[in-house]
């Protein structure tokens, strides 16, 4: 309009100074101006049709019921819905200049947030998620807000412990994580909700502030969770679950393999603080297949106590039953033994000869193998041993998979035939195996020493054999008698038959010793090989009978001319001084002392001859009383006592 009025002026003004100018000018300027006139009315009508939304997009114009619309507004202008799913209405209101409201026009809603709210084409809003959003109306280009929010409120709870359980049941001293679900009016739910929790019973189990049940004790109890006036219960259990389970009676029990335990296998079950659990489901089962559990499940009574009777599987060896309960990881087992049935077992030595030497182990050979009367092995079956000679000690107490038990067995000291008795199974069976009995012979060991059983510290006359033989034993480390051994004699003096000698079966090696013609101690030393210790037997080879008396010059001192010193000398064939031999003394000239005199051990009798100032041969006899043995001594003195000498 404003554009209109301008326009008018325009051309007002432009026919004023036209109609100055001349009248060909006037007329000239007044079609010019209805031309211009008629345009602008053209104009005019386009700009409203296109405004109105009759030519053109419609969705960016104002709707012919919009025309003359100067103000919006929007009441309220905040509301707040208390459940998703609620629905707010808001009204716009539109006037035109002067103030009257508009009847038939058409704003537009929008919603700033769709996942608030979402507005509708009649300002109704509908509450979508928590929040808080902006809803505007719209009337060509003046907008209006109003301030919408979704706060939900609390109006049921309930009380769970997991997404799927309907049920809370706790396991005494276990704890588990209770959790509340918050709704508002329409059924949906709310997040973030913090409840007061509260347990009826504390004796049964206790709940903390962020829902945390704990139980104490068997039984039940209510749980409330509470939000304001609004209060969510669940009904809570307590239980005593399985916490350990054993065996009571029926262990260690044996029977014929393939026969029924004597005694019913009865086990416990208990919880944590040691009570009974009733009612809890037992199952047993036999380890390996072997055997069978009748029944195979049971209830425990008011005690904790379930039972069962086992009949061992036909293989013979340890069998095992185990029983267990749901809930609990470990399982009891419960061991018998099923001896085996003397009809249906066979027992046989791996090695039919044994030997070793006496004191030493045998190899791994020792042993036995176990099987049923078909040949096949029987494996895990008890062995027992018992040495009759010497030591044993089992390598595996049970049979291996081929049937087969070893043992170590050390012999005896002694030699000879040892034994080994073996039991398969239990002797006190109701049908025992027979024992078997495994023979080894013990051999003397390798020789350790060297023993003088006769002949040692003897003595004889030089030239003559002792008058004992000498006899020696060679033995092993343990004593005993090693036969075929060289034995080499090394004499210091004399002589024997034979320097190398053997033992016999005994272990004894003897010979004869002759001494030789030195009288003193001799040695016969003894070596076998493999004894490093030094053995000799020792003797004495004493001087023969006499044979020769001699008398020997002592080197007179100076100014004794009248008395000679002499030595007599009691020899026996091969010189050797004879000791204690009774001497006999006499001289025709002078005196001679002693007269009478024993030799000493060296054969000598020291002898003072007093010649006086006899001139001439002087003689001197001695003789050995009991022998044959005579000797002179004659010196020729001068009237000065020189020249003297002896002769016999």
């Amino acid at each position: 309009m404003e554009a209109e009025s301008k326009l008018g002026m325009a051309s007002s003004q432009r026919l004023a100074a036209g109609t100055a100018r001349g009248p060909w000018f006037t007329h000239a300027w007044r079609t010019v101006a209805a031309v211009a006139s008629t345009g602008a009315a053209v104009v005019s009508l386009v700009s409203a049709l296109y405004t109105y939304g009759v030519i053109g997009r419609s969705d960016a114009h104002q709707t012919i019921g919009n025309i003359g619309a100067a103000w919006v507004g929007v009441r309220p202008a905040a509301d707040t819905a208390l459940a998703i799913g609620d629905t707010l209405h808001l009204a716009a209101t539109i006037t035109d200049r002067s103030g009257s409201v508009l009847v038939g026009a058409h704003p537009t809603w929008t919603s700033d947030d769709s996942r608030v709210a979402t507005v509708l084409g009649d300002g109704s809003v509908v509450a979508r998620g928590p929040g808080a959003t902006s809803v505007a109306v719209i009337v060509g280009s003046l907008v209006a807000r109003a301030r919408v929010g979704v706060a939900q409120r609390v109006a049921a709870m309930s009380v769970e412990a997991g997404a799927l359980d309907s049920a809370v049941t706790v396991a005494e001293d276990a704890r588990l994580a209770l959790h509340t679900i918050a709704r508002d009016a329409r059924g949906y739910t709310i997040a973030g909700v913090a409840p007061r929790w509260h347990i009826d019973d504390t004796t049964v189990a206790t709940i903390d502030s962020t829902g945390m049940l704990a139980g104490r004790s068997p039984g039940r109890s209510i749980v409330t969770a509470s939000v304001g006036a609004i209060s969510g219960h669940a009904a809570i259990t307590v239980v005593a679950t399985p916490a350990a389970i054993v065996a009571v009676a029926g262990t260690s029990q044996r029977a014929l393999a393939g026969g029924v335990l004597p005694q019913a296998v009865v086990v416990r079950v208990t919880s944590r603080h040691g009570r009974p659990i009733e009612n809890q489901l037992v199952t047993f089962v036999c380890a390996g297949g072997q055997g069978s559990a009748s029944p195979d499940t049971s209830r425990t009574d008011a005690d904790g106590r379930a039972r069962t009777t086992w009949t061992l599987g036909g293989l013979p060896g340890r069998q095992v039953l185990f029983a267990s309960v749901d809930r609990l990881d470990t399982a009891v087992h419960v061991a018998a033994e099923a001896d085996p049935a003397a009809r249906n077992t066979r027992v046989s030595p791996l090695a039919a000869t044994l030997s070793a030497e006496a004191g030493s182990p045998l190899g791994d050979s020792v042993g036995v193998r176990v099987t049923d009367s078909t040949g096949r092995a029987l494996a895990g079956v008890p062995v027992a041993w018992t040495a009759l000679s010497g030591s044993v000690r089992p390598l595996e107490p049970r049979t291996d998979s081929l049937g087969v038990a070893r043992v170590q067995w050390t012999l005896g000291t002694a030699p000879g035939v040892q034994r080994l008795r073996v039991q398969v199974g239990a002797a006190e069976s109701a049908d025992p195996v027979t024992p078997v009995t495994i023979s080894a012979t013990a051999r003397a060991g390798k020789p350790a020493a060297i023993e003088i059983l006769a002949g040692d510290a003897q003595h004889a006359a030089v030239g003559t054999a002792l008058t004992r033989s000498i006899a020696v034993r060679v033995v092993d480390a343990h004593g005993n008698h090693v036969a075929d051994v060289p034995v080499v004699l090394s004499p210091s003096g004399g002589t024997v038959p034979d320097s190398a000698l053997e033992s016999d079966s005994s272990g004894v090696a003897r010979t004869r010793w002759t001494m030789g013609r030195a009288a003193g101690g001799l040695t016969l030393a003894i070596h076998v090989d493999g004894v490093t210790k030094l053995v000799a037997v020792h003797a004495r080879a004493t001087p023969a009978t006499p044979a020769n008396l001699t008398f020997d010059d002592v080197p007179a001192s100076p100014g004794s001319h009248s008395v000679r010193r002499l030595v007599a000398l009691v020899t026996d064939a091969y010189g050797n001084p004879v000791p204690e031999v009774p001497l006999h003394f006499t001289t025709h000239t002078g005196s001679v002392a002693p007269g009478r005199g024993v030799t000493d051990a060296h054969g000598r009798v020291a002898l003072a001859w007093s010649v006086g100032k006899h001139a001439g041969d002087l003689t001197l006899s001695g003789s050995a009383a009991g022998h044959d043995v005579k000797a002179t001594y004659t010196v020729r003195a001068a009237a000065t006592h020189s020249g003297a000498h002896a002769q016999r």
